[in-house]
């Protein structure tokens, strides 16, 4: 392993944040992971969901236009109007391997993909920051 990669992999260990996405990817490399931008942006929750618009100030609040905190477990699992793509939703201590389960899942990997596409074409009907 090169020094930059040991370095990389260091950190990636250490730190305090982000450790959700650690469970799910381990270990740094250089070489891509296989996955679309869209199940990047639900695994990391950055994109045009309200939790994140809302944590840089650029939403008035974190609700989605249904009135529940719109965050990615939100819409894959309870937002009506996105009920086409839903998930089952997972018990707190199942989440890490309902979400690694998914991954692995060409089928929902798919139909999470859809999801995301629906969020980011359609996103005046899922945020309303009239709130």
């Amino acid at each position: 392993m090169s020094a930059a990669l040991s370095v990389w992999e260091g950190n990636w260990d250490n730190r305090e944040t982000a450790r959700s996405k650690h469970d799910i990817v381990p270990r740094v490399s250089n070489k891509p992971v296989g996955w679309h931008r869209e199940e990047l942006m639900f695994v990391t929750g950055h994109g045009l969901f309200t939790s994140y618009l809302h944590r840089f100030n650029l939403r008035t609040h974190d609700s989605c236009s249904c009135g529940e905190k719109g965050d990615p477990m939100h819409y894959v699992t309870k937002c009506r109007f996105t009920l086409s793509w839903h998930f089952q939703t997972p018990t707190v201590s199942l989440k890490l391997q309902w979400l690694k389960k998914i991954l692995t899942n060409n089928l929902s990997r798919t139909r999470l993909r859809l999801l995301m596409r629906f969020i980011c074409d359609e996103n005046n009907l899922i945020v309303d920051d009239i709130h």
